[in-house]
């Protein structure tokens, strides 16, 4: 308990459930981002990743996805693992904003990981209303729970549903089953853009797209994300966000391996820095650990005992509860 003796305000932030929800729509990560970030309904964390690919505040980011059947229901894939090429994306592109012409929306392609769609007439439809989770959120898991829900839901899935059936015999899918890639026969809401969002941190560093949009909407200094080193310029700048992605896959897949070898990463970048940098580098550094529907906050002690994971924290802290009933 050496460490944590030493470490102070520890702190557990919950993510929010909805009346009637079993579970957090948001993870534990998109809600601190919301909170640390300032953003407010209907904008979400994830469709700040369009931000730097062009989609305009306000508007609606869709994400090709694949969906496979488990044995009573679909599970939505890591989008990641998708490896959809431009070339496929505007051809699937192409057919939907066609199919869709006449309904009142509108396509518009940013990426081919990332789709935006304009309302014509947002007040009647409603789309921009829906809550959902994010893919990252939803990744791995029955769709049902996570699927966009409210008033305008059905008008929205009977949209999507079309999408699906056009792409079920697209020339693309077949061609991609045939080289042994996974058909996209789906498209997945990541909520609304937000506009300008309260200035949160100087600095953030990360390569991922959703923090990269949430520092360009907040007007903060971006910086290249963390392989092996920190950016020199990191370190002259106190209130900075500094992102430690090495968690990612295990969340997206829920793999035991994969949280162990982001823990094992983890360590070594972290000894890595301090290596370079001294110990007292994280003086008055804060660490969030989020998990899927929380996260653990503390504060580093001066001189941190490292490896504390391994010698001074009880388990029992690192295991995410579920939610108070």
């Amino acid at each position: 308990m050496r460490f944590f003796a030493r470490a102070g305000n520890f702190s557990l932030f919950r993510a929010p459930v909805a009346d009637g929800d079993a579970l957090p729509i948001e993870s534990g990560e998109e809600a601190w981002l919301r909170e640390r970030f300032s953003l407010t309904q209907p904008d979400t964390a994830a469709a700040a990743a369009g931000r730097m690919a062009g989609a305009r505040p306000g508007t609606l980011i869709l994400r090709p996805v694949h969906l496979h059947a488990g044995l009573d229901h679909l599970v939505l894939d890591p989008p990641a693992h998708l490896g959809l090429s431009d070339e496929h994306a505007q051809a699937l592109f192409g057919a939907a904003a066609e199919w869709l012409a006449a309904e009142p929306i509108t396509l518009r392609y940013l990426s081919p990981q990332l789709w935006e769609v304009t309302e014509a007439q947002p007040e009647r439809t409603g789309f921009g209303n829906l809550s959902g989770a994010s893919s990252a959120r939803a990744s791995g898991r029955n769709i049902d729970l996570w699927l966009p829900r409210g008033p305008s839901a059905r008008a929205w899935r009977r949209l999507m549903n079309e999408v699906q059936m056009l792409w079920h015999t697209h020339p693309v899918n077949a061609e991609r089953e045939a080289t042994g890639l996974k058909p996209v026969n789906a498209l997945w809401l990541e909520g609304v853009v937000p506009g300008g969002l309260p200035h949160a941190f100087d600095v953030v560093a990360s390569a991922d797209p959703v923090l990269i949009g949430l520092a360009h909407a907040s007007a903060a200094t971006r910086l290249p994300g963390v392989v092996d080193t920190i950016p020199a310029t990191f370190a002259n700048h106190q209130n900075a966000l500094l992102d430690a992605p090495f968690w990612r896959e295990a969340a997206a897949t829920g793999s035991d391996h994969a949280w162990e070898e982001g823990w094992r990463r983890f360590e070594q970048w972290f000894l890595s820095i301090t290596d370079q940098h001294g110990a007292k580098w994280w003086q008055d550094t804060t660490l969030v650990l989020t998990g899927e529907s929380s996260a653990h906050i503390l504060a580093l002690p001066r001189l941190p005992a490292w490896r504390f994971w391994r010698r001074t924290a009880p388990a029992s802290w690192f295991v995410e509860q579920a939610p108070p009933a």
